[in-house]
């Protein structure tokens, strides 16, 4: 009954295709209906109609988190039609990995804008309307290059570690109003953005001998994480990200 997301709306952005998708696909199925955000039009009607079969409603709208105005905009429509949004999941993201003595400052930019800023400003609009309610839950999707040492990952570590310790902020101050903020930390999970790593055999050979699990992450490995702290089972936790990377971290 505590993994029941049934009569909740969750609002998840880069929905269209990797850790997004499979973090819907989990909603849809434990009942909740969606509001799914991507800059893919197409890939979000796709996903949409994967989805159909649950019988959720399900909202597709072209967003980019970068732009504010098309923020505002596809949120107003969307507590329009909902009412409410009860969970919201910050999932879009970009890589832009560069070695640190050739990173130029519009990549930095892009990544951190993306990574970072759009997901406080968005998590700031969306929380409003949950301090009314008295209750939400906000999960950011991080990453263990937030907590390792990793080649060029200059922007996007440094983003993903300021994401963390901004779940941890926005948890201390949401807190007394009911609001619920979380991370999720993947290791390299099989997505688009790693279909590259995932090309290269002496990669995959060499990291797949360090992983304690001896296997790769799957979209659907988040499955159950994301559920339970959407649900009212992690009603007593905030301000903690989870890393999920079958132990690549204690070993590296």
């Amino acid at each position: 009954m505590h993994l029941d997301l049934t009569g909740r709306t969750a609002l998840i952005t880069g929905a269209s295709r990797g850790l997004g998708a499979a973090i819907a696909q989990a909603y849809a199925r434990a009942g909740a209906d969606l509001i799914l955000w991507g800059r893919d039009e197409r890939a979000l009607k796709t996903q949409a109609a994967r989805l159909q079969p649950t019988g959720r409603r399900i909202l597709t709208q072209r967003v980019d988190v970068t732009q504010p105005a098309q923020v505002r905009q596809a949120l107003r429509f969307a507590l329009r039609q909902f009412r409410r949004i009860d969970i919201l999941v910050n999932n879009a993201g970009i890589w832009g990995g560069d070695p640190a003595l050739t990173l130029d400052r519009r990549t930095w930019d892009q990544v951190l804008t993306t990574d970072l800023t759009s997901v406080f400003f968005l998590s700031q609009a969306v929380a409003r309307s949950m301090v009314k309610r008295g209750y939400g839950k906000i999960i950011n999707l991080a990453s263990t290059a937030g907590v390792m040492a990793i080649p060029h990952g200059a922007a996007y570590a440094s983003a993903k570690a300021a994401l963390m310790h901004l779940t941890k902020v926005l948890a201390v101050e949401w807190g007394p109003h009911g609001i619920r903020v979380t991370g999720i930390a993947p290791g390299v999970f099989r997505t688009d953005m790693t279909r590259d790593l995932y090309e290269d055999r002496r990669w995959m050979k060499r990291r797949l001998a360090e992983l304690p699990l001896r296997r790769f992450g799957e979209p659907e490995d988040l499955h159950g994480l994301a559920v339970f702290l959407a649900s009212s089972a992690s009603d007593h936790i905030t301000g903690q990200t989870i890393l999920i990377d079958g132990g690549a971290s204690l070993t590296t």
